[in-house]
């Protein structure tokens, strides 16, 4: 017997599936079932599946979901609580699913402008609710935001890290569009919400990013700068000393703009009247008198998991055992915030230590040390998911992303539609 071509169906229901991420879980899980479905009765997927065998992040995201498949087995939580994170994690399946039907630039170029266009309108609407021109605002987050805009269709941590993915696509199909039109639509989505993070939203998750998104395309620009020297030194003939001047320059720019923006961060870090300056005071005011607030909130659930991996550092306490085992040690606290227990110790490194132990550590710094090297490749592709790499993998030292909904499904769709086979 043989099946039929999808891939067309497979496009069809990613870019379906990229469309909702921004508005509907719904949405998301229909089209994320019927690419499952279309994958694997699909000739394309199957007529690669050796050279999927091979592919590093195929493996690593097997050997991810098997950990999390044992340790199902050996929890110390509750079974349900286990088969739970064990559905949270699944989400991983789509970047070997996916990665088959996106090797053709032009359908890498639909799926990043169809996400680009749901997150633009998702700006779009941030900033007419600032503006107090619409109320369209979910009725569930209300009672959290404290500023119009601030959660629109998720919460802010989620839209943060959302409105930051656009800057990262935006800027990847700005910098190597040819078009003028195009070019300037790219870099206005990407002011537009870079300037929503900055200003328009109180969540600290996407500010905390924008000195890093502002450091990675400072780095494009200077890595292209070196490239096309070189290419103008290989096909002119150049004077040696004007090339090395002209890198010079280059390199001081860059080191000018770079301080430039470590400085301004610094600044609004130890500033308390600024959004990262409070995060630091509530730190430390928690740290300091027990009160439970937000940041007070994740560094303890911080300190209770490096306290979790002190005493099973090796295999870890398994899939789901992570709010049993906080309840334990907030049963002998001494302050409010120590009184709290967690499902989520808000970062996925240690999630995956206290877990699997060092089988989980060292499985997420491979998944995306392997994520990086595909940033190697040349073009908008691999621009992309460096950018990507350095959001996901620097925002998981404060968030779980690969727990999260929207999160953990921008995080593997990218994976899978820019990945190579």
């Amino acid at each position: 017997m043989t099946l039929p071509a999808l891939g067309r169906a497979v496009r069809f229901c990613t870019y379906g599936m990229m469309a909702s991420l921004p508005f509907a879980v719904g949405g998301v899980n229909v089209f994320g079932t019927l690419i499952i479905l279309l994958a694997l009765l699909s000739r394309e997927w199957w007529s690669v599946f050796p050279r999927l065998m091979r592919n590093p992040m195929v493996l690593i995201c097997i050997a991810m979901l098997l950990l999390v498949w044992l340790g199902t087995f050996r929890t110390a939580g509750p079974h349900q609580e286990a088969l739970n994170v064990l559905n949270r994690y699944h989400k991983l399946l789509f970047i070997p699913l996916l990665i088959p039907f996106f090797q053709q630039l032009k359908h890498r170029m639909m799926a990043l402008n169809v996400l680009l266009g749901a997150l633009l309108f998702n700006v779009v609407i941030s900033w007419t609710e600032f503006f107090g021109w619409t109320h369209v605002s979910d009725q569930a987050y209300l009672g959290t935001a404290t500023a119009p805009g601030d959660s629109v269709f998720h919460q802010h941590i989620t839209q943060g890290l959302l409105f930051c993915v656009s800057m990262v696509v935006g800027s990847a199909l700005a910098w190597f569009e040819k078009t003028r039109g195009r070019k300037i639509y790219y870099w206005g989505a990407v002011l537009l919400a870079a300037s929503n993070v900055a200003w328009v939203m109180v969540g600290k998750t996407g500010k905390a990013m924008l000195p890093l998104l502002a450091l990675w395309l400072l780095g494009e620009w200077w890595v292209s700068q070196k490239r096309e020297k070189k290419r103008a030194e290989a096909f002119v003939h150049t004077s040696p000393n004007a090339s090395l001047g002209s890198v010079t320059r280059s390199k001081w720019m860059f080191a000018g703009l770079a301080l430039l923006v470590l400085g301004a961060t610094t600044w609004s870090a130890l500033t308390p009247s600024t959004m990262l300056g409070t995060a630091f005071q509530e730190v430390v005011k928690s740290r300091a008198t027990g009160q439970d607030n937000s940041q007070g909130e994740r560094v303890e659930f911080w300190h209770k998991g490096l306290i979790l991996i002190s005493h099973e550092s090796w295999l870890g306490y398994g899939t789901g055992s992570v709010l049993t085992l906080t309840r334990k040690l907030a049963e002998t606290a001494q302050t409010p915030v120590g009184h709290l227990a967690t499902t989520n110790l808000h970062d996925e490194y240690l999630m995956w230590a206290v877990q699997f132990g060092l089988p989980g550590a060292l499985i997420i710094l491979l998944f995306f040390f392997v994520y990086w090297r595909g940033g190697k490749q040349a073009g908008m592709a691999g621009m992309a998911l460096r950018g990507a790499v350095m959001i996901f993998s620097f925002g998981c030292l404060y968030n779980s992303f690969l727990v999260d909904f929207a999160e953990g499904y921008s995080m593997v769709l990218l994976a899978g539609v820019l990945l190579p086979l």
